[in-house]
């Protein structure tokens, strides 16, 4: 944690915050991509890197980068339908019980949104007509934590919208799998098909499709830099909801705000991402 009580130091801070993408890479992600490629890149030349290999090459980049990044290799990157229904066996029943309330109360906000939304076109020929995209691929952050969340915040909707498919991606664990609360909500929020493939390749195969994997009309889902970076490249291609994240996130405390409730709204944005900002201003050194 960096403790800053000069006010012009922690406004060159905040500013450097948003010096864009010309912005020096973090340690940790330059030296993740010189590992991968073997030569430093900025984060656009090794997204557009991916990007080209996985439009170009399909599965084959898929399996390449899932070894070079992830170290794993597989046979296959789609989960079998029946392991999203197993998993709401495996998981605590007070978890799957809390999955389907939350998935209730979306959907019923979502419906009745709709509802409200959706204008047909009228007798004298004026009106507003709401239709919904043939095939949506969600992305659910994975690396750092699990959202099963996520999963149904996006799913959902794009059920009552009455999309026709549903194709989620989630970046697989070190072991290879996919957390069971993942899947347990995707079986709830009736996900069609579930891939192991995250980062900016898995935002490449959603945009032009691959052997395994259908191209999409739009994508939606938070994720760190290279998945940002890449749905900003690919936008156009398909369509995309916004640039979401890294988290930043502000909390505001003087003396009588209990310290601990401060440390739970820092590390409920840190945990999203190790480039992730979260920030406590206060007039209290204690």
């Amino acid at each position: 944690m960096r403790v800053i009580t000069d006010l012009n130091e922690a406004r060159d801070f905040l500013l450097r915050l948003h010096a864009g993408s010309d912005a020096p890479l973090s340690p940790r992600v330059a030296a993740g991509i010189e590992r991968i490629f073997g030569e430093p890149l900025s984060l656009p030349e090794a997204v557009a890197r991916i990007l080209n290999d996985v439009r170009t090459q399909g599965d084959a980049a898929l399996f390449d980068y899932l070894f070079r990044i992830d170290s794993l290799s597989s046979n296959s990157l789609e989960i079998p339908q029946s392991d999203l229904n197993a998993a709401l066996d495996q998981i605590p029943p007070n978890i799957a019980d809390s999955l389907k309330f939350a998935a209730q109360r979306i959907r019923d906000y979502q419906t009745e949104l709709a509802r409200h939304t959706i204008r047909d076109f009228t007798s004298n020929g004026l009106g507003q007509r709401v239709t919904a995209v043939d095939r949506v691929g969600l992305y659910v952050p994975g690396g750092t934590a699990v959202y099963p969340s996520t999963v149904l915040m996006t799913a959902i909707p794009a059920r009552v919208a009455g999309v026709r498919e549903v194709v989620l991606v989630t970046p697989p664990r070190p072991d290879g799998s996919i957390a069971p609360v993942v899947l347990a909500a995707a079986a709830i929020a009736r996900v069609d098909r579930v891939f192991a493939v995250g980062g900016a390749q898995a935002v490449a195969a959603l945009a032009y499709g691959t052997e395994s994997i259908p191209a999409v009309d739009k994508i939606f889902g938070p994720g760190n830099v290279f998945v940002q970076t890449a749905k900003r490249m690919v936008f156009g291609s398909v369509g995309i909801d916004t640039i979401q994240g890294p988290t930043e996130a502000v909390t505001v405390a003087d003396d009588h705000i209990p310290p601990s409730w401060c440390a739970a709204d820092i590390l409920a944005q840190a945990e999203h991402d190790p480039d992730s900002v979260s920030i406590l201003i206060t007039d209290s050194p204690a």
